[in-house]
């Protein structure tokens, strides 16, 4: 397995008004980060994507970095006007994993869609077997284009309708492309759906084509109800340094290997130290190279 280190976990070291693509592959080539994942979610493009990611590219070479896999923040299954936008937008982003050198690009699934209500068994959201057919018929639209381009898709589990294994699970089979599998996040399975790490990564080994990396703790149910009462926000979990939360990693990761998986393993999140955010950073980042080189 090859460690790698998501552009968006470095942007956080960073000062605010330094967190440009150059100032994060500089940093990473710096820490001795030779494998970065380009995150797209908040990359802001005037114009192609395409055209951007050559620049990027030239970027990436003068800093000796590679960048073997792509995350898009754009999600699959959109309906309705939405959908030949969002599937075109995901077809220009495989082209510019291929710019960047990658071979594996990464996306999230929408959050349930309001269902209108004249359709029969209205409500307020769509859940995973009522979008099913509409996933994998976009699933397959955009993993023969990737084909022709050398690239493998992965789906994410991420928010609400996508998030436990077996949703990836019976996506990726009923997809049927070889180039469509699961992009694995341990800490997504428990944070999302409560599902057991350990067992997530069971199920979805055998689909797995890249895997993002992070741990989670609970958060103090009194910091929770104090975040709710000022703000309304709701976290019950918290980032974690890698191999100290709650998720058993060394079994994660053995289970990958097991069912087959040998792909880029990208490092999301890094908790937090009383040294600094660049020192969580590289307590993260040892770890999961640790990991990786025992689990072999």
């Amino acid at each position: 397995m090859q460690p790698a280190i998501m552009t968006y976990c470095l942007e956080s070291v960073l000062p605010e008004g330094e967190r440009g693509v150059e100032d994060v592959l500089r940093l990473a080539a710096r820490e001795g980060m030779e494998c970065v994942e380009f995150y797209a979610g908040r990359w802001e493009v005037d114009g192609d994507r395409r055209r951007a990611a050559e620049s990027v590219r030239k970027l990436a070479d003068a800093a000796g970095v590679r960048m073997p896999a792509y995350g898009s923040g754009t999600r699959l299954g959109h309906l309705g006007e939405q959908r030949a936008a969002c599937l075109d937008e995901l077809k220009a982003e495989v082209e510019a994993c291929v710019i960047l050198g990658g071979t594996v690009v990464a996306f999230p699934i929408v959050d349930a869609h309001p269902i209108a209500p004249d359709r029969p068994n209205a409500t307020v959201g769509v859940y995973f077997e009522r979008l099913l057919p509409d996933l994998v018929e976009q699933a397959q639209e955009l993993a023969d284009f990737a084909a022709g381009h050398g690239v493998t898709i992965s789906v994410l589990n991420h928010c609400f309708v996508v998030y436990l294994s077996w949703h990836q699970k019976w996506l990726i089979e009923l997809t049927g492309r070889e180039n469509c599998g699961a992009c694995a996040d341990p800490g997504n399975y428990l944070h999302y759906g409560h599902q057991d790490a350990v067992e997530a990564c069971q199920d979805v080994a055998n689909v797995t084509k890249f895997v993002r990396a992070g741990d989670v703790e609970r958060t103090p149910v009194a910091d929770v109800k104090a975040a709710f009462a000022d703000t309304g926000a709701f976290a019950p979990w918290r980032a974690a340094s890698f191999g100290e939360g709650l998720i058993d990693q060394e079994a994660c990761y053995r289970a990958l290997k097991d069912g087959g998986f040998d792909g880029v393993v990208s490092l999301k999140t890094a908790g937090s130290s009383p040294e600094g955010p660049l020192a969580a950073v590289r307590q993260s980042w040892a770890a999961l190279c640790a990991l990786l080189e025992r689990v072999g």
